[in-house]
């Protein structure tokens, strides 16, 4: 479940029909690491190619981190990431961010303040990261 309660296969179904389909793979896989503590091994061993999992990891962040300079380190390492498997990383984060803010639930009280989601989108924009 999601932040608000509704199912985060959902999101992470909206995510991978918003990627191209080179991209597609990582998106569907986006959250597994961070939600359902599978490994970036047992990914390789079901046939995710090492590009794949780098995103996918580059993608995980640890949610106990939730301060703002947390989640905007975070979205620099993706920013910054280099090679394809940074390429791959950034198409997700911002499919990603864009499906978030489409589908952020004003006025839902959460224990964890909402990510600068907007501002990580300007991180991802600029040239050269």
């Amino acid at each position: 479940m999601d932040r608000y309660g509704a199912p985060l296969l959902d999101h992470v179904r909206r995510v991978a029909a918003d990627v191209p389909p080179e991209a597609r793979a990582v998106a569907w896989l986006h959250e597994s690491i961070e939600c359902a503590s599978v490994s970036g091994d047992a990914l390789r061993a079901a046939g995710a190619t090492a590009d794949e999992v780098r995103a996918v990891e580059l993608l995980t962040r640890d949610v106990r981190e939730t301060d703002v300079g947390a989640y905007r380190a975070h979205v620099e390492r993706i920013a910054r990431a280099p090679g394809r498997a940074g390429e791959l990383a950034r198409i997700v984060k911002r499919a990603d961010l864009q499906d978030r803010l489409r589908h952020e639930r004003d006025g839902t009280p959460s224990a964890m303040p909402r990510p600068p989601y907007r501002s990580a989108l300007v991180l991802l924009a600029v040239p050269g990261r």
